[in-house]
């Protein structure tokens, strides 16, 4: 969400309206993916498949 708001408005303005640090922003857009969230990508790719096919 952030991302998307940041150029209209910026990083500072949209966390704080959100209550979060700017720090903690840019360390989350730094760390590498978790296996939880590679395992959800994965499963939203099989889910979008299935549901294309039988459209």
């Amino acid at each position: 969400m952030i991302n998307h708001l940041r150029d209209d408005f910026g990083v500072e303005p949209v966390c704080r309206e959100l209550n979060l640090s700017v720090s903690a922003h840019y360390a989350r857009r730094s760390r590498p993916k978790s296996a939880r969230r590679l395992r959800d990508e994965q499963l939203i790719e099989q889910i979008r498949a299935i549901h294309v096919i039988s459209v």
